[in-house]
């Protein structure tokens, strides 16, 4: 049931208040024009990064606030510190990047770097225990790195739609110690398929199943006995770009091993969201010390 448990990302939310007064205004054009020269950015990019953190422009009505949250622009020296701090070489930190599909060239401040290596520091381990189980799914390292990257944006982009997910973790429990789906009941197996495709749904991706090249449903793999053989599982995000794409050996079929790699998916997406969570944490926690 690998392909049932893969689905079952479980996103925990945890509330974060950025306390800045709210002014409805912004800061003026001619200073803001200049600050965007200086960081080489456009406003929509400057609106993009922003939006990540949930912060309006009309937030700020100086250049200087602005500045105050959106940090310290990146350059040798700070950079130089901050791989001091994590005992980092160049190659190190840009290889620990790479590991969850990130680089340099993403950052443009250095307390976003710092925010995200340290996360990264943190779970390195973790991220190459989950990509060694998945590996033995045919999975690849590249494309365990791309799903967390879009869960990771999935999850910023979609938290209140989010939310149903407790419910349907809630209703899923009844599921979790069958070991053979093709033993339920007509009620329970479509029950089954509805919880799956929604929590499908609310993630944004769209989940495929092909055997022999013929596409098969959900619901009539979960009613299948054993494992046929060339099964395929492709998913892919709801714009059509594929995620993951591999065959489901026999063996993951029939034994409760498939329960463990299954879980190894879940905690990607678990991860994803932990790191969500700590960049927003770190930048308001930040943004608080610098307006006290």
């Amino acid at each position: 049931m690998i392909y049932i448990k893969a689905m079952l990302i479980i996103f925990l939310s945890f509330p974060f208040l950025f306390n800045i007064q709210s002014a409805m205004a912004a800061p003026p054009e001619n200073e803001l024009n200049q600050y965007l020269t200086e960081l080489g950015w456009t406003k929509q990019e400057l609106l993009d990064y922003l939006a990540y953190y949930e912060i309006p422009l009309e937030d700020f009505d100086t250049i200087e606030d602005l500045k105050m949250i959106m940090g310290t622009p990146i350059n040798s020296a700070n950079l130089q510190e901050l791989r001091t701090k994590y005992n980092l070489t160049e190659k190190e930190l840009n290889d620990l990047l790479d590991h969850f599909g990130d680089s340099l060239n993403e950052y443009k401040f250095i307390e976003d770097l710092d925010a995200s290596l340290d996360f990264y520091v943190n779970h390195d381990d973790y991220m190459a225990d989950v990509e060694a189980e998945l590996e033995r799914l045919g999975i690849t390292e590249a494309e365990t790195e791309r799903f967390f990257n879009y869960l990771s944006l999935v999850e910023e982009n979609n938290k209140n739609q989010l939310d149903q997910m407790p419910l349907l973790d809630s209703r899923m429990e009844k599921f979790y110690d069958v070991a053979d789906t093709s033993e339920l009941a007509e009620e329970d197996l479509n029950e089954l398929v509805e919880i799956l495709n929604q929590t499908i749904s609310l993630y944004e991706i769209d989940v495929k199943f092909s055997i022999n090249n013929k596409a098969v449903t959900l619901k009539d793999l979960l009613k299948m006995k054993e494992l046929p053989a060339n099964l395929v599982a492709s998913i892919y995000t709801n714009t059509g770009e594929l995620l993951i794409d591999f065959t489901v050996p026999t063996e993951f079929f029939d034994t409760g091993y498939v329960l463990d790699e299954g879980e190894e998916m879940l905690h990607v997406g678990e991860l994803s969201n932990e790191y969500v969570d700590h960049m927003h944490n770190e930048k308001y926690e930040n943004a608080d010390k610098d307006m006290k």
